[in-house]
């Protein structure tokens, strides 16, 4: 008797999965040919830093406060169209780099550097004396006195599998074959 219900219901809903499955192999054909993209390997250099500002005796409270704002105005040095050109240009880098910046605590930054390749340690070195040319520059105009400190380095390889990339594929195609069933059973039926 139960075979009976289960072979109704392949019955009723075989044009939805004829359909589901057709879209998972297109889904899965389309992650193979694309896949090297994927799962090429490509590399993380950060640059873990803390601005802080040079002092005398002034509010000490006042000054971290500057110091984490002055963090935000870098973060956003990294997004102008210019500063990884230049970035480039003086630290050599490689062709299809990239460099990314974001807090990870209050005064603390932690500068990403994406490349195809690993860099030598002192091309990481080049970024951050670039980074400080950069605070030198802002020091000057602005009558400032910020600086990095703390300073820590660290590259390491970030791949993903192809089997995660299948997965994800699989989930995706999944995820918009049911929304087109779901969307023409109530839109269009």
């Amino acid at each position: 008797m139960f075979f009976k219900k289960d072979k109704g219901l392949l019955k009723k809903y075989r044009k939805e999965l004829v359909f589901l499955i057709i879209l998972i192999i297109i889904g899965q054909v389309i992650f193979g040919i694309v896949s090297k993209n994927f799962t090429t390997p490509h590399w993380e250099s950060r640059i873990y830093a803390t601005t802080g500002v040079k002092h005398d005796t002034s509010d000490l409270h006042r000054l971290n406060e500057a110091a984490h704002y002055f963090g935000q105005t870098m973060i956003g040095w990294t997004k102008f169209p210019h500063f990884m050109s230049s970035l480039s240009e003086l630290t050599d880098l490689p062709e299809d780099s990239s460099i990314n910046a974001h807090m990870q605590e209050r005064q603390n930054i932690i500068f990403t550097v994406y490349t195809p390749e690993p860099i030598a340690y002192e091309k990481l070195i080049d970024v951050k004396d670039y980074i400080q040319y950069k605070m030198d520059e802002y020091n000057s105009v602005n009558r400032t006195l910020f600086v990095l400190s703390s300073l820590d380095y660290e590259q390491v390889e970030v791949s993903k599998t192809y089997q995660f990339g299948a997965i994800v594929a699989l989930l995706a195609s999944l995820v918009i074959g049911l929304g087109v069933l779901f969307v023409r059973r109530e839109f269009f039926v």
